[in-house]
């Protein structure tokens, strides 16, 4: 219970993607959390077309603004004046603000060498890969397996959003997976 109330009290942007999708149960049984569930919809409604998807910042006000509604405990709607941009900026914020990021630390190096492998030998490396993702926790492999599907499907766009799988790879990665103490070297890899 207290953990509950802590996170009322926190908000949902910089908690334990954990503890939100404990949290948000409350709203009935989901994967992912709700603000990312929310972003991903609307996205698919009304942006899989938008030149620069993920690339464009969204009115920084506006983001600020729904995030803390989410924060409050609200349940923000977009309608149709809501700009995609800004609920793109704010999916980008709440992965980038996780505690940690949904490959935890202390995998960073493992899927950093898994990366490698596939490019020498690509069946190699997707039997790793596919152990690796096994060994995340639940929370992080739904939400990495939900992110990755819909970047999936944005790509299939690629054509009129010129978001092809290496633009957001560049845009979604450091957000994904990152180094506990971001060093040049490991920025480059």
């Amino acid at each position: 219970m207290y953990a509950n109330v802590a996170l009322c009290l926190m908000g949902v942007f910089g908690q334990s993607l954990e503890e939100t999708v404990l949290y948000e149960r409350r709203y009935g049984v989901r994967l992912v959390p709700l603000v990312v569930e929310q972003c991903v919809t609307f996205i698919r409604e009304r942006g899989l077309h938008e030149v620069g998807l993920f690339r464009q910042s969204g009115q920084a006000s506006l983001v600020k603004e729904l995030q803390e509604a989410f924060d409050a405990g609200e349940r923000p709607s977009f309608d149709s004046s809501t700009d995609v941009h800004t609920v793109a900026s704010l999916l980008k914020l709440y992965l980038r603000q996780l505690p940690e990021p949904l490959v935890p630390y202390s995998r960073y190096q493992e899927f950093l060498l898994c990366g490698q492998k596939l490019l020498s030998d690509r069946t190699l490396g997707l039997g790793e890969l596919r152990n690796l993702l096994r060994e995340l926790p639940v929370a992080n492999f739904n939400l990495l397996n939900f992110i990755c599907q819909f970047l999936n499907e944005v790509q299939s766009y690629s054509s009129s959003n010129k978001m092809s799988g290496q633009n957001l790879a560049t845009v979604f990665g450091p957000n994904i997976l990152r180094a506990k103490a971001e060093d040049p070297q490991s920025i480059v890899g």
